[in-house]
């Protein structure tokens, strides 16, 4: 038995010098403040990804598709397509939003507008305020809010959530939060995210629940917020992938802008 013994040390002394060491375990977090850190540190050190915003397996009430692109910087940058009715009675319609400041963004309208084929493009502005900027751009914002979780979610998970469960599946840790809202709007100091916890409230919607789903480099993979609206159960979903890649967002050309006068 001994040289079977000697021989078995030497194969695990052989291992342990020719194998690559395994990687290191994701950490878990215990509270939605190291949570919201860790992932906001690792999303912002990758800065590009893409996302996808679809409706969950289960449930409902995601407005409409989409998918695109995300720069992370000082204002973060969306390429943005989504799929939906544009007009009282139509079916759904293509739009392309594209934004690189907080103040505007530019939609690629379908033909059904009746723009000019080689001027496709209208530059929305916030200080317009008229029914048609306000409409366009609020379809811009409910994209926007779900693919830059970090300007967003993540703020009011930190203010206003807590951890429930923790689990593990196929390689990916996830954790499961309630967010209370009151508690969100009392804590929070961005008025604008106030006034969006506060629009909820208004509702009547005193919080959700939710999920953040992380890969081993604790990347998010997906992020799910189910709210209870009234008699309806909404379910928001988006998934993201592609930390890193090579993503250049630009403004359309002045040449493909067509004139709102």
């Amino acid at each position: 038995m001994k040289p079977a013994a000697t021989l078995l040390i030497a194969a695990v002394a052989l291992t342990a010098c020719t194998s690559s060491p395994p990687p290191a375990q994701q950490s878990r977090y215990s509270d939605v403040k190291s949570l919201v850190e860790a992932v906001t540190k690792n999303v912002g050190e990758k800065a590009t990804y893409r996302f996808t915003i679809a409706p969950p397996p289960t449930g409902g009430g995601v407005r409409a598709p989409a998918n695109g692109v995300v720069q992370l910087g000082g204002v973060p940058s969306i390429d943005a397509t989504t799929t939906r009715p544009v007009q009282a009675g139509g079916g759904p319609e293509q739009l392309r939003f594209v934004s690189t400041t907080k103040d505007s963004a530019f939609v690629l309208l379908p033909q059904v507008f009746g723009l000019p084929k080689d001027k496709p493009w209208v530059k929305l502005d916030r200080k317009d305020g008229d029914e048609f900027t306000n409409t366009l751009l609020g379809f811009h914002d409910v994209v926007y809010q779900q693919a830059v979780f970090t300007t967003y979610h993540l703020p009011v998970i930190q203010a206003g959530g807590e951890l429930k469960l923790i689990t593990e599946a196929g390689g990916a840790t996830r954790y499961s939060f309630a967010v209370d809202y009151q508690k969100a709007y009392d804590t929070l100091t961005d008025e604008s995210l106030r006034n969006e916890v506060k629009l909820a409230l208004d509702q009547k919607v005193a919080g959700s629940t939710g999920e953040i789903e992380l890969d081993g480099s604790g990347l998010p993979v997906r992020i799910t917020f189910s709210t209870q609206l009234q008699n309806a159960q909404i379910v928001d979903e988006a998934r993201f992938s592609d930390w890193g890649t090579d993503v250049k967002i630009a403004e359309p050309n002045a040449n493909e802008i067509s004139s709102r006068n």
